[in-house]
């Protein structure tokens, strides 16, 4: 299957920039689209569900030289490398409830929906994947750009 990035232009008026809004699908072992581009500076939100019949998670993350090999060591990387760990303007809506605190996923029920919303301020390429037993190696992951 040949991935195709998706690139997001954002529109200024006035000045004022808008939010630059994209749908992302989690479903059994794939993100749909596979690859985004952002851009730095420019808020950004992701409207994430997971048609798939099993739950599944959004990590997006510096991806690191040696990979992890335990949920504990996933999880204390995650916590200083998450794409939106000092991002501006961080909100997260699941199941119709803001989310408080600091997260460095996102976890949905199958059927489940979400919206994250930030403005990302570091740039390169980042990860995004599922790490629930099995689909990072069955291949749940993809890219994120930020430009």
């Amino acid at each position: 299957m040949k991935t195709v990035p998706l690139t997001l232009t954002l529109l200024s008026t006035l000045g004022t920039v808008q939010a630059a809004s994209l749908n992302l699908t989690m479903s059994d072992l794939k993100f749909t689209p596979a690859a985004l581009t952002l851009k730095a500076g420019q808020p950004v939100t992701l409207r994430l569900s997971n048609t798939g019949k099993v739950p599944h998670e959004l990590q997006i993350y510096a991806k690191p030289r040696v990979a992890p090999t335990t949920e504990a060591a996933w999880d204390a990387y995650m916590k200083t490398h998450t794409l939106w760990q000092g991002a501006k303007n961080l909100r997260l809506i699941q199941n119709g409830k803001a989310v408080g605190g600091t997260f460095f996923e996102v976890v949905l029920a199958p059927g489940a929906q979400a919206t994250l919303t930030f403005t990302p301020t570091k740039t390169g390429v980042f990860e995004m994947a599922c790490h629930m037993p099995g689909h990072y190696e069955g291949g749940m992951k993809g890219t994120v750009t930020v430009k």
